[in-house]
């Protein structure tokens, strides 16, 4: 009986980078952690060489540094890294939802209210999980309606830093995932009404308050 071929170094490398960057998104790799090549390649069942060429991608996105010194780290958001992302994500999704306020077609108007709806069902069971999942999954349709392969790819690219985001301001206030579906519920409806500007001052009041928990915990501690 034949084998079957090996699969090949390309899709090991996206393998290997889309596992890695998985487990750093998810918390299960927290920032402060030691990787190692060998350990990674045995765990993932390849050599060292897809898990090289992932690591250097990885170190170019941020999410992990790389040094002769230290080895390899997950590497932690910055206050810099925090300000930054939540700037570039206000001023994208600001001007996605001024322009596609009173615009969308009814499936996409479907798929927004089923997203609160399930939203709402998570947070009455307290499926924190599922409830990440659908909001990171709310912002990404709203950019994804205006049909800019340039911000698409741009939200895309940032997915898994808001799931970070997102565990971070959770873990912070316990108060805050019922916040958010709140205000999550005031921009669709706002979308949906046609009242963009209102739509972008409700964004910014929605990001503004999350940054606010990560850069001072303190204040909000459970």
């Amino acid at each position: 009986m034949a084998s079957l071929p090996s699969p090949s170094p390309s899709r090991l490398q996206s393998r290997a980078y889309a596992e890695l960057r998985r487990l750093i998104a998810s918390g299960e790799f927290p920032p402060g952690t030691f990787l190692s090549e060998r350990q990674l390649a045995a765990q993932f069942g390849m050599s060292k060489t897809p898990i090289h060429v992932a690591l250097e991608r990885l170190e170019a996105e941020g999410f992990v540094t790389i040094s002769a010194q230290q080895g390899i780290v997950v590497r932690g958001m910055s206050v810099d890294d925090i300000v930054d992302h939540y700037e570039l994500r206000e001023a994208i999704e600001c001007w996605v939802v001024r322009r596609i306020a009173g615009k969308l077609n009814a499936e996409q108007q479907g798929q927004l209210r089923e997203n609160i709806t399930r939203q709402e069902a998570a947070l009455k069971e307290w499926d924190l999980n599922s409830l990440m999942h659908l909001d990171e999954q709310m912002h990404f349709l709203l950019c994804s309606y205006l049909n800019n392969k340039e911000i698409i790819t741009t939200m895309e690219r940032l997915r898994d830093k808001i799931h970070q985001v997102i565990l971070r301001v959770t873990d912070t206030d316990s108060k805050r995932p019922t916040e958010s579906v709140a205000e999550h519920v005031e921009i669709i409806n706002a979308v949906l009404a046609g009242e963009g500007n209102r739509a972008a001052d409700l964004i910014v009041g929605h990001l503004e308050a999350g940054k606010r928990r990560i850069l001072n915990p303190e204040r909000f501690a459970r």
